[in-house]
């Protein structure tokens, strides 16, 4: 199969899923996804995701149905079904608080609907060089968590589109906060910066890579807040995403920027290349 769906037990081909429309999903947003990269058959990273995701139920109060070694053979059952020529493709999961009536309260004795999706893609090569624009953040304080609420993303993405960008930069006031599908770092004297993992972004696994392969290769790394000024001056700036572990941004606001240290990036790539490579080799 090629684009396979799972929803409460039930696989499918993607074309053929069935949703309850009384999934509180459609009507609040009310639950929580991740994404996970697959080579030649194989998850990169998984149980960081599944950490997280089960993570962001325990802040929810979700009422998972399946433990985590259950939703692992779940995925394992998923990737066994897709066709052996598919090099590169993107795993979706996610899960709301269930199926019920309309009430903004949770519901009682309902346990969370869960829904998978894997779908062939192609991923951004290392080092694409893109452009961003810089965007307010009006985001709820609960930017840690992975839920479903994406509104404000989904705006401000069509802004960076119609401006012919790849990414927005959100910031709070001057404090440069993530993108708004991305996280956002920069090289500064040879040293990774990025922000702290508080309730401004999500504790994206890509950033943690970083910060464990700038550890493992000698290069010193930097977990502060930083402003736009500092942003803007930066000797490089990286939009990272687990679909696109590193993007380098050339423009932000039509100005360019970066550009002034490609071999730390080049250190970082190659390190990370061979960190996927080693684990998704069968």
């Amino acid at each position: 199969m090629r684009e396979i769906a799972w929803y409460n037990g039930t696989m499918t081909a993607l074309s053929e899923a069935r949703i309850s429309p009384e999934d509180r999903a459609f009507y609040f947003g009310d639950g929580i996804y991740d994404v996970a990269t697959v080579r030649k058959g194989v998850c990169f990273a998984l149980e960081d995701h599944l950490d997280r995701f089960f993570r962001n139920a325990q802040r929810l109060k979700l009422n998972l149905a399946q433990t985590k070694e259950q939703v692992r053979k779940i995925i394992e059952e998923l990737l066994s079904k897709l066709d052996r020529d598919i090099e590169e493709a993107v795993l979706y999961f996610q899960a709301s608080r269930g199926t019920a009536p309309r009430s903004h309260a949770f519901p009682e004795g309902v346990t969370a609907n869960l829904y998978f999706t894997l779908k062939p893609t192609c991923f951004k090569k290392m080092g694409t060089e893109v452009s961003a624009l810089f965007e307010e953040d009006i985001r709820f304080l609960m930017c840690d968590i992975k839920t479903l609420n994406l509104l404000p993303n989904v705006l401000a993405q069509q802004k960076a589109k119609e401006a012919g960008c790849y990414e927005v930069v959100y910031h709070r006031g001057e404090r440069v906060t993530e993108g708004c599908h991305s996280s956002i770092g920069m090289l500064k004297n040879g040293v990774f910066c990025t922000p702290p993992a508080d309730e401004l972004i999500l504790p994206s696994i890509t950033r943690k890579h970083y910060l464990m392969l700038c550890e493992k290769i000698g290069i010193p790394t930097r977990i502060a807040p930083f402003t736009r000024e500092e942003l803007l001056s930066a000797d490089e700036i990286i939009i990272m995403s687990t679909t696109a572990v590193m993007c380098r941004c050339v423009e932000i606001d039509g100005k360019p920027v970066g550009g002034k240290d490609p071999e730390t990036l080049k250190k970082i790539a190659a390190a990370y290349r061979e960190m996927i490579l080693e684990a998704t080799e069968m």
